[in-house]
């Protein structure tokens, strides 16, 4: 009997001990849990971080560059496009009816402008929508921005002049030097658009409202179509203004003499280049007193009013161009002021 107690107590006494183990089983993995909570991996401790972690640099974002452009303008109109940026923009060009010139800009407070004058020939642009596009940035980071403007048509007058024949058709004679002075004054005109630039200056010289060159009425405006001899031709490109011979023509903005000479229709004349595309004329002077490659400054004397080349009387013929084609000069006398 004393046998079989203790049996009894041998078998109690071990199933005690089975409880307690499995007690303990659930308390050492949650042990294990925990340490595998501490330890994140890759024998790192609690808080360590991988190396570079939190140190990765950001990319930098593009200068943000805003463009300002009317929606429409009319045919022969100039208008002003505006580009602005937090910074300089590396690359800036502006295309418009397919031709490109590179812009250099101005410091502003809190920023930097960079401003170009456009517009639509009326002797050869068509009404309608046309895409102006922005570029800037570097090789394979260049970034595009576009607007259309349209262009409307406008309706304008018709003038009838009398001319000696030869201005109306010139003897064949005097073809070749036509020719060619259309030809050369087209080269320096396009040439403008890709004249380099040193870093840092702005290639602008021009400031609005342009001087107005000699202080006589307009005579003759811009886009009016013309019967000459009683033949229709190209319309009137460019705003004449009254001026007796021998009066003083003076710069309408600061400039380079792009040309100076004697042509066959313009008679004497100057160009001056005020950078960024923009060109001014001056034709059938009596007398030119600069000289080509001179720098003038706003309101100084180019020459004398005359009546050389295809012309009835003393006046002014002043001409404006933008990026190589004619724009109506007469809003620029009027345009608020641009710096």
């Amino acid at each position: 009997m004393r046998r079989g107690l203790l049996i009894v107590l041998a078998l109690g006494l071990l199933r005690v001990l089975a409880l307690a183990g499995m007690a303990a089983s659930p308390a050492r993995a949650g042990s294990s849990a925990s340490a595998a909570a501490k330890v994140p991996g890759r024998g790192l401790e609690p808080g360590q971080k991988r190396p570079g972690q939190g140190r990765a640099r950001q990319p930098q974002p593009k200068p943000r560059a805003e463009l300002f452009a009317p929606q429409g303008a009319g045919l022969g109109e100039p208008f002003l496009v505006r580009v602005r940026a937090p910074k300089p923009l590396a690359g800036l060009s502006v295309t418009w009816l397919q031709r490109t010139v590179r812009l250099t800009g101005r410091a502003l407070p809190g920023g930097w402008e960079a401003v170009v004058l456009l517009g639509s020939d009326v002797g050869n642009t068509a009404p309608g929508r046309h895409e102006l596009v922005l570029r800037h940035g570097r090789k394979g980071q260049v970034v595009t921005q576009r607007a259309g403007i349209e262009v409307l048509p406008v309706a304008r007058p018709v003038e009838s002049l009398e001319l000696d024949a030869a201005m109306v058709t010139p003897p064949r004679e005097a073809y070749a030097r036509i020719l060619a002075e259309r030809k050369l004054l087209q080269k320096l005109l396009l040439a403008t658009l890709s004249r380099a630039v040193p870093a840092g200056t702005d290639a602008r010289r021009w400031s609005l409202p342009l001087l107005r060159p000699v202080p006589g009425e307009v005579s003759s405006i811009y886009g009016i179509g013309r019967l000459l001899n009683g033949q229709p031709h190209a319309p009137h490109r460019g705003l004449d203004l009254e001026a007796d011979t021998g009066q003083p023509v003076l710069a309408a903005a600061d400039g380079l003499v792009l040309f100076s000479g004697e042509l066959y229709y313009a008679g004497n004349a100057v160009y001056l280049d005020h950078g960024q595309g923009l060109v001014t004329s001056y034709f059938h002077l009596s007398e030119r007193r600069v000289q080509t490659g001179a720098r003038v400054a706003r309101g100084q004397e180019l020459g004398l009013a005359g009546d050389t080349g295809r012309s009835t009387r003393s006046h002014l013929h002043f001409g404006v161009w933008a990026l190589g084609r004619h724009v109506d000069p007469e809003p620029l006398f009027l345009y608020e002021s641009l710096p």
